[in-house]
């Protein structure tokens, strides 16, 4: 046995596990749809915490930290759907091809996951199939039902960043990243401006050029406009600092999202 099979789960989830995905306002059809990738820490029972101990499942290794309070409390303020990974990314990572190694980390941050040790073939495509294949159908599911309802959907996925990363301290308190299609990203980033003053990392603290695998299949190939939106964990720490963002973000995607120069389809 090696030492991944140790924290093996079945083939399937128990019932007490939570689903895959979460979807928040199904059948609205505003032009936008909100996901968030890294919304939840959940780990199978049957994974026993993936031989990870203490508050480990906690941190920013396994999620995003408020990213699922933003996103769901954003689209009820837009009248949109949102969509959201329930899982730990330290299962798999969503916004990450499966080709990635960085995908089921045996690292991260410092902390060695014991689960992700010497994985074979067949648990590597288990994973895909249970935790990276729902959230993936449901986000291509909710932009087809948005494109056939109205003109191109804008999609905007909703994550946070650590305060500081190693030696790195952030003194952003709001990243916005965006790849060969700027349109979302320089007018969120324009929003921001006239909204307050933001220091506001413009493909910081990661480069949607680099990253952003989620946003580049499920809108850049279909030239739909697109934004990742980062906001710093530790802004995040009650429901008033959620909701003061919230409301910043209502704010600025409000007048967007009926932006026909941003409901075009434009392929880079």
């Amino acid at each position: 046995m090696n030492a991944a099979q140790a924290y093996y789960c079945p083939t399937a989830l128990s019932p007490e596990d939570p689903d895959p995905v979460l979807i928040h306002n199904p059948s609205d059809a505003r032009g936008v749809l909100i996901i968030a990738d890294h919304a939840g820490n959940a780990v199978p029972a049957a994974m026993n915490q993936l031989g990870l101990e203490g508050d480990d499942l906690v941190r920013h290794i396994a999620w995003d930290p408020g990213a699922a309070l933003v996103a769901t409390e954003l689209a009820t303020r837009l009248r949109a759907t949102a969509v959201l990974s329930q899982y730990s990314r330290l299962i798999v990572d969503p916004n990450r091809s499966l080709g990635d190694p960085a995908s089921m980390p045996n690292v991260s941050d410092g902390i060695t996951i014991p689960a992700n040790a010497d994985l074979s073939d067949q648990e590597r495509l288990r994973r895909a199939k249970l935790f990276y294949w729902p959230y993936h159908v449901a986000v291509s599911h909710e932009m087809a039902r948005l494109c056939a309802a109205d003109k191109g959907p804008l999609l905007v996925s909703v994550h946070s960043f650590t305060p500081d990363f190693g030696e790195e301290e952030r003194s952003w308190q709001i990243g916005v990243m965006s790849a060969a299609d700027r349109r979302l990203g320089d007018s969120v980033i324009a929003g921001l401006r006239k909204c307050g003053d933001y220091n506001i990392g413009d493909n910081q603290p990661y480069s949607g050029i680099e990253y952003g695998y989620t946003l580049k299949v499920h809108a850049g190939a279909q030239g739909l406009a697109n934004v990742q939106i980062e906001i710093r964990q530790d802004l995040l720490t009650d429901r008033a600092g959620v909701m003061q963002w919230v409301g910043v973000l209502e704010t600025v995607l409000t007048p967007l999202i009926d932006d026909l120069r941003l409901r075009s389809i434009m392929h880079h």
